[in-house]
């Protein structure tokens, strides 16, 4: 009996020292940003997959088979941001160098009930820190309507963006430019959401 018993304990060890083996293997794989990654054989194209790309030997060529899709999106923006005639910034996301799909959505609104003319709002998509303008568009708002009512309007801004260095900032840009005797004070971005996709590779084309 303690025979049995003794052969019984050893082969539950092993069967638990492979699992333990197994359960290393699958937690490397995928690694801990989500990709799997591969070898593949420059000869007869055979794939392994592997912990790491350095894993590949001679003869091998290491390829990634991609990663879960990563999105980033802004929050806390219930504040609304008043505008003025320098730009001021209504949404901004950190990202990690790579390519993204973005989008923008920023409702603006005059609630100065005394001024008697409109105000041209521009709102820009940009890498923060630069001067070039990844979207953009404007709206020109009217007098508010009531002594309630305001006028408002929802941009809209989309855009490919490039990330060139790690932690680089995506912002979106807001003013309120008024006409004569258009409203100098009052003048707001509301509801904002940024958001930006990450995907491995974009393809440009024209049309």
């Amino acid at each position: 009996m303690s025979m049995f018993r003794s052969r019984r304990t050893v082969a539950l060890a092993a069967v638990g020292t492979l699992l333990a083996v197994v359960g290393v293997a699958y937690a490397a794989i995928p690694d801990s940003s989500g990709v799997i990654n591969t070898c593949y054989a420059d000869e007869g194209g055979a794939l392994r997959a592997v912990d790491v790309p350095t894993d590949c030997m001679k003869g091998e060529t290491p390829l990634p088979l991609g990663g879960p899709t990563r999105g980033y999106a802004a929050a806390n923006l219930s504040t609304p941001v008043e505008l003025g005639t320098t730009s001021a910034s209504v949404a901004s996301i950190i990202l990690p160098a790579g390519t993204y799909l973005a989008h923008a959505k920023v409702n603006v609104a005059n609630l100065n009930f005394t001024a008697l003319g409109a105000t041209f709002v521009p709102c820009s998509m940009r890498i923060a820190g630069t001067s070039t303008n990844l979207d953009q568009t404007w709206i020109v708002l009217q007098q508010a309507v009531t002594s309630t009512g305001a006028s408002s309007a929802s941009i809209g801004l989309q855009a490919a963006v490039t990330i060139p260095a790690d932690k680089d900032v995506l912002e979106v840009i807001c003013a309120s430019i008024p006409r004569t005797a258009g409203p100098t004070t009052r003048v707001f971005a509301r509801y904002r959401q940024l958001d930006a996709i990450s995907v491995d590779v974009l393809s440009a084309t024209s049309g």
